[in-house]
């Protein structure tokens, strides 16, 4: 992911003088037989920008940031959920044994839940990054197109005299193609302000799961991978060591709310 850019002004963009002339020539010039055309002038520039400016959905930074939130509760409850007990005979002839088993079942069950919705959610937000990112380059593109027609038109604003020799025609005209520059540029600063905010949230969407992804990929399996061999262990009677546990437990909590910052 880049680091958040800012956009060169309109007027500093490189233009391409061959593509000056096309503009004037297929767009501009048969503005003078039929003037009522300006407003449509950079239109089809206008709307492209547009249809892309699509933020990141919110609402999946702001589910993964919920379900991260509720895995630190979960993990943060497992010393008392996951502690070993001894039954006397009494108890397990009642079932408190099955009863104190299936709880711990059902909170690992929960967890699991709740980390595969986090690892759907962070697969999800990332495609939605990848996408936005596409569309930031197609509206950087647009922007260059942009500047090309508003350079085209205030070129073609000098040369218009030549082709109009009526002086009220021609101050008619001027008058129009000012406000229609001026316009252009009203509507490609407003799209720029969205193009701005669009980057700023990839960046917040790209930091939460940058983040999230060593809990995803290093942490989480190491956890999980402590608890089977101590579930294992502790079906097979042998003796239990929970402190690689917890620790692995510790390090995921720090690394989760490491995640959540600035969320």
């Amino acid at each position: 992911m880049q680091a958040l850019s800012s956009l060169i002004p309109l007027h500093q963009i490189a233009i391409c003088p061959e593509q000056l002339l096309l503009i004037q020539r297929t767009e501009l010039l048969p503005l003078l037989q039929q003037p009522l055309l300006l407003n449509q002038y950079a239109q089809q520039v206008v709307q492209a920008q547009a249809a892309l400016l699509n933020h990141i959905d919110p609402s999946l930074t702001q589910q993964l940031s919920q379900v991260i939130t509720e895995i630190i509760h979960q993990l943060s409850q497992s010393s008392k959920k996951l502690k070993n007990k001894r039954f006397n005979r009494l108890q397990q002839w009642l079932g408190i044994d099955l009863e104190f088993d299936s709880a711990k079942v059902h909170y690992i069950q929960q967890l699991d839940q709740s980390i595969d919705q986090a690892n759907q959610l962070s697969r999800r937000l990332a495609l939605e990054i990848a996408q936005s990112q596409t569309r930031y380059e197609q509206l950087l593109a647009l922007r260059v197109d942009m500047a090309q027609h508003i350079a085209a038109a205030q070129r073609f604003l000098e040369d218009c005299p030549v082709f109009i020799r009526d002086s009220q025609t021609l101050e008619h005209f001027q008058q129009r193609m000012v406000q229609k520059i001026h316009s252009l540029n009203t509507l490609q600063s407003s799209h720029d302000l969205a193009m701005v905010q669009m980057q700023l949230n990839q960046q917040l969407a790209f930091g939460l799961i940058d983040r999230f992804k060593e809990a995803q990929q290093v942490l989480i399996p190491a956890w999980q991978y402590h608890l089977k061999l101590n579930q294992e262990k502790q079906r097979a009677n042998s003796a239990i060591d929970i402190t690689e546990l917890n620790r692995n437990r510790d390090n995921l909590i720090q690394s989760l709310k490491q995640a959540l910052e600035n969320h």
